[in-house]
């Protein structure tokens, strides 16, 4: 799996000349351009630091998800005075590793990604005969995952779309939108964070 290199240190500048610690503070008070940049810059650390925990690339990349998304949601948390933010993502990796790997929560294929995929399966929400409950089921996911796509920014829908209902690999998807590959895995995993964030706020939209 290829990553964007990270910077180093809990100063580090963005290409916008933003540290860390100003990256945070935007995360909390719900900025995604922020958010999108701290995942740029330290996603080869966290995925590292949780391949060499669990050893299984597949777990190490939900669990890279699992992380970002908990920043994401939970950014009002990290305190400033108790260490540098590269600190805080490292522990919280850390420990999100350990406890998979001690079988604390299990893949997350239930989620927003478990989601998409029984959505594509099912032919973008088409009744591959099913029973009844199971209909109710994939109608009920279709719709939820169809209104969360068209909230996300157009990169991200873009390459979700393409890697789950055209199953186009990454290197596939960056061909086609003449993009980088490291920038389509990142539209992509982004993608799935703002995923995660709307099927979880599904229940109360409506």
């Amino acid at each position: 799996m290829s990553h964007v290199a990270p910077l180093k240190g809990g100063t580090s500048l963005s290409p916008q000349g933003e540290d860390d610690f100003s990256l945070m503070e935007k995360i909390a008070l719900g900025d995604r351009s922020a958010m999108d940049l701290l995942y740029r810059r330290y996603s080869p650390v966290v995925f590292s630091i949780c391949m060499r925990i669990v050893g299984d690339q597949g777990i190490a990349e939900d669990l890279l998800i699992d992380v970002f998304f908990e920043l994401w949601r939970k950014g009002e948390r990290y305190d400033p005075a108790r260490g540098a933010p590269l600190t805080y993502i490292t522990t919280l990796a850390r420990s999100r590793a350990i406890d998979r790997k001690r079988g604390k929560g299990g893949r997350w294929n239930t989620g927003a990604e478990g989601a998409i995929e029984r959505m594509a399966d099912a032919g973008f929400g088409e009744d591959p005969a099913p029973t009844p409950p199971q209909s109710s089921m994939l109608n009920e996911q279709a719709g939820a995952v169809r209104k969360a796509l068209s909230h996300l920014e157009e990169d991200h829908r873009a390459t979700l779309e393409l890697s789950y209902f055209e199953g186009l690999s990454h290197s596939q998807i960056a061909t086609k939108l003449g993009k980088p590959l490291g920038t389509v895995k990142t539209h992509i995993r982004m993608g799935i964070i703002r995923m995660r964030e709307l099927l979880r706020m599904e229940p109360s939209r409506d």
